[in-house]
């Protein structure tokens, strides 16, 4: 059984000696990927980006999972935050974070046991985004939580002593294919319905059905979703003919492939408007 202590502890350790590589790293990556107009990376510049980003994610990030399915792949791993014991990844997630917008997965111990989140296959969690447990958190396949969504199932805190942490518990549910808006709150004992749409800056304080649109504080349903339509989710990216590294292969190779060093060079020590 990990202790908190022993898993900031191990966390403390990576970070110390991993410092160099670390700021290596980062000041590398913010060089290639600043502030541009068009990406003028040549092909082979923007694949050594991402066998590295690979890297530290294998190397440095993946053994602070409990679990991590096939297929991750992260943009800024170095942005990404594992705090104690119980966090759970499936096939084909994706995310992406920034400096300035970590993500953050935060379990915390309860006597002889802690938190415990499960990420389904093929969800996509953008930047900012916080999942933090003291009991548990189920995110469904197909998942897409949007920019500095918070999803919580504590109060992390009791309402009258306020050194009692973390408060009252009760489990979160978010069922396949729901979508959170930018800076959605969910919290504590919600389930949100298959297909499920949450509006931006809605506050998901009860259950919200399956196939509705919600919004609001506290969020309501305020349009039912056309099921006679069907979804497409993110998974017919992985099961279609093309296999999805082939197609992303493709896709870099059309977008990148006039591109030449010394013109992506110029880029960054003299940028222009054309450039």
């Amino acid at each position: 059984m990990r202790t908190a202590v022993g898993a900031t502890a191990k966390l403390q350790i990576i970070h110390e000696s991993s410092w160099g590589a670390a700021r290596l790293y980062e000041n590398h990556n913010r060089w290639l990927e600043g502030c541009v107009r068009k990406d003028h990376r040549p092909l082979w510049l923007k694949r050594a980006s991402a066998a590295y980003n690979q890297w530290w994610t294998q190397h440095f990030l993946c053994p602070q999972f409990d679990e991590v399915g096939a297929g991750l792949r992260i943009i800024n791993p170095r942005e990404v935050e594992v705090t104690g014991a119980g966090v759970r990844l499936g096939a084909h997630v994706h995310m992406m974070a920034t400096h300035d917008r970590p993500i953050r997965f935060t379990s915390f111990p309860q006597g002889d046991h802690w938190g415990d989140i499960h990420v389904g296959d093929y969800s996509i969690i953008l930047p900012g985004t916080r999942i933090a447990s003291a009991e548990r958190i189920r995110i469904g396949s197909n998942c897409m939580l949007a920019t500095n969504t918070y999803v919580s199932d504590a109060d992390w805190h009791d309402v009258y002593d306020r050194t009692d942490a973390p408060g009252s518990t009760a489990p979160v549910t978010l069922c396949d294919n729901v979508w959170l808006g930018d800076s959605a709150i969910v919290c504590k004992g919600v389930t949100i319905g298959e297909n499920s749409v949450v509006g931006t800056g809605a506050v998901v304080s009860r259950d919200i059905p399956p196939n509705v649109v919600a919004v609001g504080n506290p969020a309501k349903p305020v349009k039912h979703l056309d099921t006679a339509r069907g979804f497409r989710v993110r998974e017919s990216l992985f099961t279609r003919e093309q296999p999805y590294d082939e197609w992303l292969d493709g896709f870099e190779r059309w977008v990148l492939h006039p591109n030449r060093f010394r013109i992506w060079l110029r880029s960054r020590l003299w940028p222009t408007r054309d450039l």
